[in-house]
């Protein structure tokens, strides 16, 4: 079980937006860039735009924290939201927010599930439920990831939020008991499937067909349903 820590930095040129507001952003991802936003420690707001492929590089990366350079003065800031086109695919604009190396932030970090549970050899499908915890840490000390090894875990056996071992100075912030995965027969997991499925469609309402409801009708009137008329013979 090992929580890993890899601090790789990056460095994003930025420059002051020129023209803010809808056409000015559509008008910068036509030619490579996109807007954004530094904000945060009581400064002024400042509308950016920076090149997409190298945004795309540091936040695909999973880095939290980035340096980003701005008329030759770097500041530290974290990545704190990035929104994408409506196919989740382009990456439409980034917040950055400024950070005191003092003070902890909160930040989300993803947890990697390591191995093959003993449980898997029986039959049974590891379930993941939750990959990423909530916790608190100094920003320069932010895991990049957090890795658990999974090889000891039987059929039925869970792994909790409190079980993952985190490095000095992360604070977890999830509840500790929240189950972050567990192993399950192929059985319970095509039932859950089932029920998922089940509950997306709704229940089938089953009407009666027209015949139906009037020999239905009829019978409850004491009356045999009317038969279908025919045509005489030599006649349309």
């Amino acid at each position: 079980m090992v929580a890993a820590t890899e601090h790789k930095r990056y460095t994003l040129e930025v420059n002051i937006r020129s023209a803010p507001g809808r056409k000015g952003a559509v008008h910068l991802r036509e030619n490579g860039k996109i807007p954004g936003v530094v904000y945060g420690l009581a400064k002024e707001n400042l509308p950016i735009e920076l090149g997409a492929k190298e945004a795309e590089r540091a936040i695909h990366s999973g880095a939290h924290l980035v340096d980003i350079k701005l008329n030759g003065s770097v500041e530290h800031v974290l990545i704190q939201d990035v929104q994408y086109d409506y196919l989740q695919s382009t990456i439409e604009h980034v917040d950055f927010m400024r950070i005191d190396p003092t003070h902890k932030v909160r930040v989300k970090v993803p947890v990697e599930f390591r191995g093959t549970p003993k449980g898997a050899k029986e039959g049974g499908i590891l379930e993941v439920q939750i990959t990423e915890l909530e916790v608190e840490v100094l920003p320069l000390e932010i895991p990049d990831k957090i890795r658990f090894d999974v090889e000891h875990l039987e059929i039925h056996g869970f792994v909790h939020a409190k079980e993952i071992p985190l490095p000095a100075g992360v604070r977890l912030l999830n509840p500790a008991d929240q189950i972050l995965c567990q192993v399950r027969t192929v059985k319970e997991e095509v039932a859950a499937e089932a029920t998922v499925a089940a509950g997306a469609a709704g229940p089938e309402v089953i009407g009666k067909k027209p015949a139906e409801e009037g020999a239905a009708d009829a019978a409850a009137g004491g009356k045999a349903a009317p038969a279908a008329k025919k045509d005489a013979p030599g006649k349309k």
